[in-house]
Formats: structure tokens, sequence, C-alpha cells
């Protein structure tokens, strides 16, 4: 349950200000690292694919939601940024 959590949020946060692309190197660490944790602790095989298919997964899922909130983000601001007027153009075209 802690790899998936830790690899949600990393994830998450490549999400917030990167291209999908930079899951290809995330998952060649995340693999590199969870085979040699599994070899370390002397786990099955079929632990280790287990685990490497959660790290898998959650990075997956946190990217997602990262680029949801960056999103969300984006639309909000852009929506604020609409409904209030610059005073700089006011200023710069008095009414006659």
């Amino acid at each position: 349950m802690a790899v998936l959590l830790v690899s949600f949020l990393v994830g998450a946060v490549l999400g917030q200000g990167f291209k999908v692309l930079v899951l290809v190197p995330a998952f060649a660490i995340a693999l590199v690292v969870t085979i040699g944790a599994g070899v370390a602790h002397v786990d099955t095989v079929w632990s280790i694919v287990l685990t490497s298919a959660t790290v898998a997964i959650g990075l997956q899922l946190g990217y997602l939601f990262g680029i949801s909130v960056r999103l969300v983000l984006v639309a909000a601001l852009a929506r604020l940024h609409v409904a209030l007027p610059s005073a700089s153009t006011s200023a710069r075209h008095p009414t006659r």
C-alpha cells in the first residue's frame, strides 16, 4: 500500500509540470528500483511482478490526477482573469 501511495504522489508531481513522455524514464527507474528491492529482500518472482505492476499503475494514476489538478487550476485562473477587468487598460483609454 505504501508503494502505491508513493508512486501515486510521484506521478502527481510529474503530472504538474511534465508531458506524458516523462513516464517512460520514470517507469524504467521504478522498475529497476522495484526489482532491486525485491531481490535484496529475497522476494518471490510473482511478488516482484505484482509490486512492479502496482508501481506502474500508481505512476499512471498519479500522473492523471496531477494533470487534472493542473487543468482545473488553469481554468480557474483563466476564469478569474476574465472576470476581473484590468486596471491598466482603463487608464490607457479613458472614457470621453
